[in-house]
C-alpha cells in the first residue's frame, strides 16, 4: 500500500519535483490520475469521487493514505494535484470553487451529491471517506 505521508519534507523548497512521485503512488493505489487539460468522465449509473492532494501538505498526504487503506469497491476514484491541474468544471463538474485542500467531490451517476473541503485530520473530507468506504479486511 502506498505511504503518501512519507514523501512529506518540511524542509523542501521545491515541491514540484514530487508531483511525479505523488501521481505514481496514486496510480499504484488504483486511482485515475488527472493531467492538465483532462476531464473526468462520470458513469451514468456509477459512483465516483474526485479527491485532491498536494505534496506540501502533510495532512493532505495523510488523508490520501487513509483513502488508500479503504476498500473503494466499484467506486471510480479520480485524483488531481491542484498545483498541477486546475480545479475547474472539467475536474469538479457542478462543484463550487475549491478554495482549499483537501477537497472531495462525490458523484452518483452524473450528479454531484457532496462537496467537502478541508478537515484532513478530523471532520470534513476524512470523515466522508470513513463513512463511504470500509477498511480492507485483514484476510
Amino acid at each position: 500500500m502506498p505511504r503518501f505521508a512519507e514523501m512529506f519534507d518540511p524542509q523542501a523548497l521545491d515541491h514540484q519535483s514530487n508531483i511525479g512521485n505523488l501521481n505514481k503512488m496514486a496510480e499504484a493505489a488504483g486511482w485515475i490520475v488527472l493531467q492538465p487539460g483532462q476531464s473526468i468522465r462520470l458513469d451514468r449509473d456509477g459512483h465516483s469521487i474526485v479527491i485532491s492532494g498536494v505534496t506540501w501538505s502533510k495532512q493532505d498526504l495523510e488523508l490520501l493514505d487513509e483513502l488508500a487503506s479503504r476498500d473503494t469497491g466499484s467506486t471510480r476514484v479520480w485524483f488531481f494535484n491542484p498545483d498541477h491541474v486546475a480545479p475547474d468544471d472539467r475536474i469538479l463538474p457542478g462543484a463550487p470553487r475549491m478554495g482549499q485542500t483537501p477537497a472531495l467531490a462525490e458523484y452518483t451517476g452524473e450528479h454531484l451529491v457532496a462537496f467537502i473541503r478541508g478537515g484532513s485530520v478530523s471532520g470534513g473530507v476524512i470523515d466522508r471517506i470513513r463513512s463511504l468506504f470500509p477498511t480492507f479486511s485483514a484476510t
